[in-house]
């Protein structure tokens, strides 16, 4: 059983294909209203079934037409080869090649769009006129419900709409067109054998003297009965003429004659499907013209004998070869069929006969062969072995392919079986590009070229396949150039109204490409060149890294060139866009400049022509480089803070360590961006224009996903060569999350097109270079632009509506402020809220000033102590500078409202500026208890003047003295004893406790070139202060005497706090040397606790100001006296400070004491004394137990006789005896006795050394000598 041919085209076929020359060409043309794409639909369905098998087929029951009768062959089929153009170009072919007639014309109409029928009778009457060589002329109305019947003409065929028909009924219409087509054959071949002869395509109408004929007379004779006379022509020419030779004929040119009829009929047989009398007619006319040495027709015959040949062997039909296509030594064909492998050898042996006598007809210059014909010879043959290689083998479906055009599946083959049929396809290909291509037109070198290309690529040679490809293109580009201004001058001679409108629109057409025949044409080869030598021809796709740069500008330079002549508008736009992408470093100035200057006009051009969607991607894919938010200097950009920090004036930037290599480091890229509701944000946008003209971007706007949001849309110019920065503005629209991802540009002559970001550092590094075989390295070379390595959004919160506060007014006059150091200064700020929505309900004051900075540089200092850094810490935090003093809970600013806030300035040493940070924000919903909240932050700066007012120059401590004498002069001056009883009576201390008071001397200057008045207030007890009061002249030094209470019960061991927010611990680098001071003058850790605790103390008892009433302009001018400039010793720490343990002496009442001081007594000699010693404790233990000492020495003399008492002063009892359990708070009196027997002067010293576990302690003696005068 042969196979039946398929009725479903899934492929188009290929008009190179070894059996092309046995279709029948039908040209589709459209008719009445009918949009392009329902066209197309109608052509794509007909394609469908363009096979049609004879047996389906109705035979012409007219006996005079059954020549071409279905029924002689019905396992044959008719192949159409459906066209949508006329091939004018190549008529002059058509009697060697039957099949380049246009034998059957459809009009194809769209019976929702016709009104009346028989307006199409018309319609008949002018295609038969425009195509009179023709067999048939029917117009197929698609989507008909009407039929056959109904219709007005059977020039009509109807042809229901898809969902009420299946396939089979458009292949039942075409079966009728066939049968049609069939019937009307028989007057074609009675036409060519009634002809006195059959002219070559090349002949000249002289070669023959014929006489030149219109024609219609073949028009009317085909529509005559088979029995009727007429003039019937013998052939048509080239130039569309009909000419008959003379009558007088030589035997030879009537064999010539005969053989060339046969010949035609057999072609019309081969048409038909009757492909055994095809072989038989092809056999005859073989033989005929053998004899006659028309080596022309005769190739032509040998030709279609092995047409025949392969499509009864698709088919499946037993066949025999004929006997002179066999090799002279081959056996007898009758006696063994010859097999399939033996074919395909037998076809390639007769291709090269056939060409063989192609070249002996150049002889004959009537009758040579046109260069057409002879490429598409071998480039056939090379289709039919390519598709044997590619199915492996004379397969059936390499058959299929060869006849049908149908794809070949994929098999597994040999490599060096398929290696060494490939080499054997490319043996020929290289016969057809020896084709001499000087004197082919540009379409037929184009169909040459093209084949070789369609064969190199088929077999995986692309590398060959662009080489043609490109030449295809350097052979048209003069050839157009060259055409155009042929025909531009010829128009230039003839006036406009001498054209012809067809004329003019024909040649328009071969000039100008036609938008919708882009892809499927010129750029479709174009793009083909490009992507074989490794140019993306898609701007979003990869770009390919692997070939030779200067090699891809010559072909993007190849071409623009070509679009230029023919002229392609569109593909000028599309090939200058991929020049600039991918070769734009290796362009000069000045071919930039002419480049975009032939881009601007063909842009122009092609929008004037309607052309629609045909703009390209920007050519720079790094063209946005950054985009960064810029600070909108009409509102704060809100920050998330928490909740407690928003009312602390303390950052939270610090943290529990001096250094956390964790933390996230500080910078754009740290920072957090807030947008506000419905508030414009401004983006600077960094771009890139590396090229030598200026970007011309017709709009641009920000994307971006998440919230939604809306961009200003600007127009803008970027120079040349330059990072150009444009501003833009965005508003968002809703809250959430907004990521700004890039920009959307539309630059003059592209597309609209979105850029992402890419930083000025990020560059697309490509791979290393690998060598690799051939074509694979498209495969190992890709890398895209931009990398996403190297992309970065912008990602940003929107919050809802917040206020916005300006500062209306403030009291201080050009926001400046003069002090003096000490004094303090209140102003107010008035608030304004811009909002017409939202108050402003939680406020906050953070202030900085012109010493922070110093004061922090100092404390990195490594050399400072701990007192040092506590002064420093306390002045840096506790001592602030500016202070808030209204209550900030009670201010609230409502929309459109103003509020006020007082603030207190210190007159502080170093202060020169200052900065008040004045956050705000809302609480939208007081009920839900929040942890944190958008603030915005409002700057007001303020600049200060602080001059120096009352400085504290030194000081020093001296206690009071005890042993002066208690008498007065006889003159009446007072004595020492006098002011000092005077002084103490000012001051309010006792003179029995004089001894828990030391006098503290405080030099104080003024600065300041105006007298002040300087008070200075000790607290000398809980409730009672002692104030010392002077007037200091300008400039003046003076020293004020201040009495202090010692100072009792101060724990030293705790250790130097410090006031900065808390850090890790960090221990002093200074090493603690023995001893109370180091070697290096700096104290001991232990002696500079205690300076500092004594100190601290001391300052808690101290206070002081000034009054300035001269030069005050609005009242007096007062502030405090920084008495924290004081700076005391270990020495006077022993002054201030009460020791734990005291001992005190003391004479018990007698009648022969007399008291002249405090600690200075009279006695009589030889009477006997008690010595009261008194032992108290200070200290902070429960108790204290000890070893009391009592020394007594002479007074005034030399340590080696002063200690030699023994013999004058007897004692009742032992100097040294144990003190125990002595409470915190007790005294304990010790009495001993004692007889003085010499006179003089003795002093007494007591000592009480502690004792802890039988172990010595510290040593405490008596302040004041007890001295005892003897008479």
């Amino acid at each position: 059983m042969s196979p039946q041919p398929q009725s479903v085209v899934s492929t188009p076929l290929d008009s190179l294909s070894y059996a092309a020359p046995s279709r029948i060409r039908a040209f589709l043309c459209p008719v009445g209203l009918v949009s392009r794409p329902r066209f197309l639909d109608f052509v794509c369905r007909l394609q469908d079934t363009a096979i049609i098998r004879l047996g389906d087929v109705t035979p012409d029951p007219r006996p005079e037409r059954v020549m071409f009768s279905p029924q002689g062959f019905p396992d044959g089929f008719v192949v159409y080869n459906f066209v949508t153009a006329i091939d004018s170009h190549h008529a002059f072919l058509e009697d060697l090649e039957l099949y380049r007639r246009t034998l059957a014309v459809f009009g194809l109409a769209d019976y929702n769009n016709i009104n009346d029928l028989t307006d199409l009778q018309v319609v008949i009457g002018a295609i038969q006129a425009q195509h009179p060589q023709a067999l048939i002329h029917k117009v197929i109305l698609f989507d008909c419900p009407l039929d056959q019947n109904e219709l007005p003409s059977v020039d009509f065929i109807c042809v229901p709409p898809k969902r009420a028909s299946r396939i089979t009924s458009l292949r039942t219409t075409l079966c009728d067109l066939t049968s049609a087509l069939l019937a009307e054959l028989p007057l074609l071949a009675k036409a060519f054998q009634a002809a006195d002869t059959i002219a070559s395509p090349l002949a000249r109408d002289d070669d023959y003297d014929s006489v030149m004929l219109t024609s219609s007379a073949f028009t009317h004779s085909r529509s005559s009965p088979a029995g009727s006379t007429g003039s019937l022509p013998s052939t048509i020419n080239k130039d569309n003429r009909i000419s008959y030779p003379l009558s007088h004929h030589t035997e030879r040119q009537r064999m010539r004659r005969k053989g060339r009829s046969m010949k035609m009929i057999a072609n019309m047989y081969l048409l038909a499907g009757r492909t055994f009398d095809a072989l038989k007619e092809y056999n005859d006319a073989l033989n005929v013209l053998k004899g006659v040495s028309d080596h022309l027709w005769h190739a032509s015959s040998l030709e279609g004998i092995g047409i025949c040949m392969v499509v009864l062997a698709h088919i499946g039909v037993p066949f025999v070869i004929p006997n002179a296509v066999l090799p002279p030594l081959s056996p007898s064909s009758e006696k063994k069929e010859l097999e399939q492998p033996q074919l395909l050898d037998l076809l390639q042996q007769m291709t090269s006969n056939i060409l063989s006598l192609y070249n002996r007809s150049q002889n004959f210059p009537g009758e040579s062969v046109p260069q057409i014909t002879y490429a598409e010879t071998i480039l056939r043959t090379t289709n039919l072995l390519a598709c044997t290689t590619l199915a492996g083998g004379w397969t059936s479906a390499a058959r299929a392919a060869a006849v049908l055009s149908r794809p070949i599946p994929e098999v597994s083959i040999p490599h060096s079986q398929f290696h060494h049929a490939k080499m054997n396809v490319m043996n020929w290909i290289s016969a057809a590009q020896a084709v001499r291509l000087d004197g082919v037109d540009a379409v037929d070198a184009a169909r040459i070229l093209t084949g070789v290309a369609a064969t190199c690529g088929k077999l995986g040679y692309f590398r060959k396949r662009g080489f043609v490809l490109r030449q295809l293109v350097l052979e048209l580009i003069p050839r157009i150039f060259q055409a155009r201004q042929v025909e531009q001058n010829r128009k230039s001679r003839v006036p406009r109204s001498d054209i012809d409108d067809d004329e003019y629109w024909e040649g328009s057409r071969d000039v100008h490409v036609q938008p919708q025949d882009l892809d499927s044409g010129v750029l479709a080869v174009l793009s083909d060149i490009c992507t074989v030598y490794g140019i993306p021809v898609d701007s979003t796709s990869e770009v390919s890294t692997f070939g030779w740069q200067d090699v891809k500008t010559s072909i993007l330079k190849t071409c623009i060139g070509l679009c230029q002549v023919i002229p392609d508008f569109v593909g000028i736009v599309r090939y200058t866009s991929m020049l600039f992408r991918f070769s734009a470093e290796d362009l000069s100035v000045d071919e930039q400049l002419t480049l975009i200057r032939n881009f601007g006009n063909a842009y122009t051009a092609a929008r004037s022509m309607g052309v629609q969607d045909f703009e390209q991607e920007y050519w720079d894919a790094y063209l946005v480089r950054d985009i960064a938010v810029v600070e909108s200097s009409l509102w704060a950009v809100p920050t998330l803070v928490p909740l407690d920090a928003a009312s602390s004036n303390r950052s939270d930037s610090s943290g529990p360590f001096i250094y956390n290599p964790f933390a996230k480091k500080g910078g754009e890229e740290g920072k957090k961006h807030l947008f506000v509701l419905d508030e414009p944000v401004e983006f600077k946008v960094i771009l890139q224009n590396p090229f030598a003209f200026e970007l011309d971007i017709l709009t641009m706007s920000l994307v971006g996903t998440g919230t939604s949001f809306s961009s200003d849309v600007i127009s803008l110019v970027v120079p040349p060569r330059k990072l150009y920065p444009a501003s833009i503005y965005l508003t968002p629209t809703s809250t959430g999350v907004l990521n700004i991802t890039g920009c959307r540009f539309q630059v003059l002559g592209c597309k609209e097109t979105i850029f992402s970001m890419t930083p000025t550092q990020a560059a697309v590094t490509p791979p290393v270079r690998i060598k690799n075989f051939g074509l694979d390295a498209r495969s190992s070379s890709m890398v895209k632009i931009p990398s996403p390595a190297f992309v970065k959004n912008v990602s940003v919160e929107v919050v809802p509506a917040l206020p916005v506060l300006r500062v209306n007014r403030i009291s201080l006059p050009q926001s400046s402020l003069m002090l003096l150091e000490g004094e303090r200064r209140r102003f107010v700020i008035v608030l304004g809220n811009v909002s017409e929505t939202v108050p402003a309900t939680s406020i906050s004051l953070k202030f900085t000033d012109s010493t922070t900075k110093s004061l922090s540089a100092a404390l990195q200092e490594d050399f400072r102590g701990e007192s040092d850094r506590y002064e420093i810490e306390m002045f840096l935090h506790k001592r602030a500078a500016l202070r808030c003093v209204t209550d900030l809970n009670d201010v609230k600013v409502p929309a459109n409202g103003e509020a006020e806030i007082e603030v207190e300035v210190l007159g502080k040493r170093g202060l020169t500026s200052a900065c008040i940070e004045i956050s705000y924000s809302h609480v939208f919903d007081s009920d839900v208890v929040l942890k944190e909240m958008y603030v915005r932050t409002l700057t007001l700066d303020i600049n200060v003047t602080v001059n120096a007012s009352i400085e504290v120059a030194g000081c020093d401590f001296v206690p009071f003295s005890y042993d002066m004498p208690m008498i007065r002069t006889g003159d009446g001056k007072a004595t020492t004893t006098d002011i000092l009883l005077k002084f103490l009576d000012q001051v309010g201390i006792p003179f029995e406790e004089m001894d828990n008071y030391c006098l503290m001397l405080l030099d104080l200057r003024n600065s300041w070139p105006s007298q002040l008045a300087v008070e200075i207030d000790s607290r000398t007890s809980a409730n009672d202060i002692h104030t010392v009061k002077k007037v200091i002249q300008p400039g003046h030094l003076t020293r004020l005497l201040v009495p202090i209470r010692r100072i009792i019960d101060i724990d030293t061991s705790l250790p130097i706090p410090s006031l900065a927010p808390p850090k890790q611990f960090t221990r002093s680098s200074v090493k603690s040397l023995s001893g109370n001071v180091w070697k290096s003058g700096l104290w001991s850790p232990e002696v500079e606790r205690t300076v500092f605790w004594y100190r601290e103390e001391l300052l808690k008892v101290l206070d002081g100001r000034w009054i300035d009433n001269l030069s005050a302009i609005d009242g007096l001018r007062r502030g405090a006296v920084e008495l924290r400039a004081l700076r005391i010793s270990p020495q006077m720490v022993d002054i201030i400070r009460v020791d734990d343990v005291v001992v005190n002496l003391s004479l018990a009442p007698s009648q022969y004491i007399r008291k002249s001081g405090k600690y200075h007594w009279i006695v009589e000699a030889d009477s006997f004394i008690t010595l009261v010693t008194s032992v108290t404790s200070h200290s902070t233990a429960d108790s204290v137990s000890g070893i009391l000492r009592i020394q007594p020495t002479l007074r005034n003399l030399p340590a080696s006789i002063a200690l030699d008492i023994n013999r004058r002063i007897l004692f009742n009892g032992i100097l040294q005896m144990p003190v125990v359990d002595i409470k915190s708070g007790d005294t304990r009196r010790v009495e001993t006795d004692f007889v003085v027997l010499v006179r003089g002067e003795y002093e007494f010293v007591a000592s009480f050394e502690e004792t802890t576990a039988g172990f010595g302690g510290k040593r405490y003696i008596g302040r004041e000598k007890f001295v005892i005068s003897v008479n």
